[in-house]
């Protein structure tokens, strides 16, 4: 905890706005889907649009919502300053977001071209909501990688 106290405010608080808008931006998926499969509105596309069909619907709102719970409390214990920034944990989040978002473009760049009727590429919403997890690892990655590298004293070569 003693490089976050070092750390000030402004430095977390730009992290916590950023994963939060983008919890937003999945809670409100999870939300549009739910709405869509007790009592679809015309707003907002079909049901069968949300999920690629991969998963029973049940599997998928209950890893969903725990999902939204850990997302929700990487935020608070970022707001609160219980997280200490750590270089490893950083560049494991970096890679695997890196991978993870990769994929998923790759995932639409699939479906778009060559497998447009195929009922997991084909699946808009579920990809883009997949980039917008990816996202939330990305930044919570670099918090830890910037974070660390800032709580570090400046180097300064000894002269003799």
């Amino acid at each position: 905890m003693l490089a976050e106290a070092t750390r000030p405010p402004s430095f977390r608080r730009r992290y916590v706005v950023v994963l939060s808008g983008l919890l937003l931006m999945f809670s409100l998926r999870v939300f549009a889907q739910l709405l869509q499969a007790w009592s679809p509105v015309e707003a907002l596309p079909p049901f069968e649009a949300w999920a690629s069909g991969a998963l029973p619907y049940w599997v998928l709102v209950v890893c969903q919502v725990l999902l939204l719970i850990i997302c929700a409390r990487v935020i608070w214990r970022l707001h609160v300053g219980l997280i200490v920034p750590s270089v490893t944990t950083g560049k494991v989040l970096l890679i695997l977001g890196s991978i993870y978002f990769g994929l998923m473009c790759l995932r639409l760049i699939i479906g778009l071209t060559v497998a447009t009727d195929h009922y997991w590429f084909s699946a808009r919403l579920p990809t883009f909501f997949h980039l917008v997890l990816a996202g939330f690892v990305l930044v919570y990655g670099w918090f830890h990688v910037r974070g660390f590298h800032a709580s570090q004293p400046p180097y300064v070569e000894q002269t003799a």
